[in-house]
């Protein structure tokens, strides 16, 4: 999930004004979760497009459309490197254009196998070490394109998981999703006390998905790692194993909001920074309920000068959070994209999404220290701070 607009939303609640040590991972549209804005045109999109957005999936129509794609893929690397299936005869350029192509084609069949396929994708858009920079930079456009499930389906699962239906749980329920992404969507909600909530519910049978879909990849990865010429110094299968532990976290919602706990204990002391608190009483592992703290998108530079924000103030908070988490406390963000973080109108960073997340042991902040810091103008080498063209900036902002 990730922030929402400033003019759809109300301000966030500053989360060091709050009685309890709580979080939030609000609403995400750019990419886990899309903008409600942008749902009436993804459901025109067909219905073929959607064929695994269903509660029962069939292992063998998966084997097929997977193997397929697997196949075609690599008939046309193969290609690729045949220069008399050039048209006109080979050259760079062609190549290159090929490979937009076949980047495009990726990308949008990525988008109709669905959920395991969007996230693998998302995860192959950092490894430029493995693919040429054409998928890269395609894969890096991938965005959840998702039709929102019924309002019966989510009374369904709430109960399930509560015993009660959001009509008893919650003074208000909106039954229209804020943001609807492949693997669950968001509404906003209200407390008996009167606060305003998101409430994030995991698409119906996603889990069983996840098991189809992983365990022919399994296979996949196999194949790729005794192919002659794929196989050569890429460790696939190591490849598959942490896509798929990454894959697994991500739809575990309790870790998750153990997750952002631990993120905002971090950050309890440091008042420009914000993490949406997690209400456990209504929190399971496939419904997360957590504080209504919307912002202004990160990228949104219009809207960051329009509300009288500094940008260059804001790279260096942001610099300096990441810091801080990489060298501090060794947790850290693992999805860093500028759909998981916002800035309230006080100008404080507002992180989003802890589905994904990283540790690291002390030896190894100790050696990202001193690489960092050797050359600090101030002198300041392992002090917590942000070295920026003029100088240090502190970690109070």
């Amino acid at each position: 999930m990730s922030a929402l607009s400033e003019d759809s939303l109300s301000a966030p609640v500053r989360h060091r004004d709050r009685h309890h040590a709580d979080h939030l991972d609000a609403v995400r549209p750019s990419s886990a979760i899309a903008p409600a804005s942008d749902l009436a045109p993804k459901l025109e999109l067909t219905e073929r497009q959607y064929r695994w957005n269903r509660k029962r999936y069939s292992w063998n129509r998966r084997r097929i459309e997977i193997w397929s794609f697997v196949f075609r893929f690599l008939a046309e690397l193969w290609a690729n490197k045949r220069q008399w299936t050039y048209l006109g005869g080979y050259s760079e350029e062609k190549l290159a254009q090929r490979r937009r192509r076949q980047a495009i084609w990726i990308r949008e069949t990525f988008l109709e196998l669905g959920p395991t396929f969007i996230k693998l994708g998302q995860l192959f858009s950092t490894r430029s070490d493995i693919f040429p920079v054409e998928y890269v930079d395609e894969l890096a456009k991938l965005q959840d394109r998702v039709p929102a499930f019924s309002y019966t389906i989510v009374e369904e699962i709430i109960t399930e998981e509560f015993g009660r239906n959001p009509s008893e749980l919650f003074d208000y329920f909106d039954p229209i999703p804020l943001a609807a992404a492949s693997l669950g969507q968001v509404h906003k909600a209200r407390l008996r006390n009167g606060e305003n909530i998101v409430v994030k519910v995991q698409r119906p049978g996603l889990k069983r998905l996840f098991d189809i879909d992983l365990g022919i990849t399994r296979g996949v990865a196999k194949y790729l790692q005794n192919h002659p010429s794929w196989g050569k110094g890429r460790d696939w299968t190591g490849i598959y194993d942490e896509c798929s532990r990454i894959l697994y976290e991500e739809i575990d919602y309790l870790s998750e909001g153990r997750n952002a706990d631990l993120f905002r204990r971090n950050f309890r002391d440091v008042e420009w920074v914000e993490v949406p608190r997690v209400y456990w009483r209504y929190t399971s592992s496939r419904v997360l309920t957590l504080e209504y703290a919307p912002g202004i998108k990160i990228s949104q530079y219009e809207a960051l000068e329009a509300a009288g924000l500094d940008r260059s103030r804001l790279a260096g908070l942001g610099a300096t959070a990441y810091l801080m988490q990489l060298l501090d406390y060794g947790f850290f963000h693992a999805d860093p994209h500028p759909g998981n973080l916002a800035v309230s109108p006080e100008g404080a960073l507002i992180f989003y999404d802890f589905g994904m997340m990283g540790e690291h042991h002390d030896a190894t902040a100790g050696a990202v220290d001193g690489v960092v810091f050797w050359d600090c103008p101030a002198g300041c080498r392992s002090r917590r701070g942000c070295v920026d063209r003029n100088g240090c900036i502190d970690t109070d902002g």
